[in-house]
C-alpha cells in the first residue's frame, strides 16, 4: 500500500510546479512572469536556487517519513530560498511564508490520492513537519538579517574611519607659509 510520501515522490513535478507558482504569487507580476519564463539557470539564478532548494526539501521530507525533520538536513535546502528572500522587500513573516505554501501545493497536487487511499493522518504528519520547516526557515532568516546588519555597521565604520583620517590629515598639515 502506498503512503503519502510515496505519492509525494511520484508526483514531485506537479507538487514542485504548484509550489513554485504559489511562491511566484508573492512577487510583483512582472518579476513572476520573468522568473516563470526564463528557465536557464545562468540567466535566472534565483529560479535555479529556488528549484534546487524546493526539490531537495520535498525529497528530504519524503525520506523523513513520519519522523520530525532534522535541522542539519533541511537548513542547507531552506537556505537556498531564505537567503534570497531575506534581502528582498519582505517582512519576516512574508519571507518565510513560502514554506507554508508547500501545504497548499501538496493538497492541490495530491488530494485525489489522499482521499482515495485515506491518507489524512499522514497528511497531518506531513503538515506538522512542514510547520517545523517554517521554524527552521525563520531561524535562517534571522541569521541572514543579522549578517546584513553586521555588514552595514562595518561599512559605516569604515566610512567613518576614512572621514576621521581625512579630517586628521587636514588638521595635521601645516598652514600655508608655515614651516613644517
Amino acid at each position: 500500500m502506498l503512503k503519502l510520501v510515496d505519492f509525494l515522490v511520484l508526483e514531485q513535478k506537479d507538487v514542485l510546479d504548484r509550489w513554485f507558482d504559489l511562491i511566484l504569487g508573492t512577487y510583483a507580476e512582472n518579476t513572476a512572469v520573468l522568473w516563470k519564463k526564463q528557465k536557464d539557470p545562468f540567466a535566472n539564478p534565483v529560479r535555479h536556487k529556488f528549484e534546487t532548494g524546493m526539490r531537495g526539501i520535498i525529497l528530504a521530507l519524503a525520506a523523513c517519513g513520519e519522523k520530525m525533520p532534522d535541522v542539519a538536513v533541511f537548513t542547507p535546502l531552506l537556505d537556498e530560498i531564505v537567503r534570497v528572500r531575506a534581502v528582498q522587500d519582505f517582512t519576516p513573516s512574508q519571507a518565510t511564508a513560502f514554506v507554508f505554501l508547500l501545504k497548499k501545493a501538496v493538497r492541490e497536487a495530491l488530494w485525489g490520492q489522499i482521499t482515495e487511499h485515506d491518507l489524512y493522518v499522514e497528511l497531518l504528519a506531513l503538515e506538522s513537519s512542514i510547520d517545523v520547516l517554517a521554524l527552521f526557515a525563520f531561524d535562517i532568516y534571522c541569521q541572514c538579517r543579522e549578517k546584513i546588519v553586521e555588514l552595514r555597521i562595518n561599512q559605516i565604520r569604515k566610512q567613518y574611519d576614512r572621514l576621521l583620517k581625512r579630517a586628521n590629515l587636514l588638521c595635521d598639515s601645516p598652514a600655508e607659509g608655515e614651516e613644517p
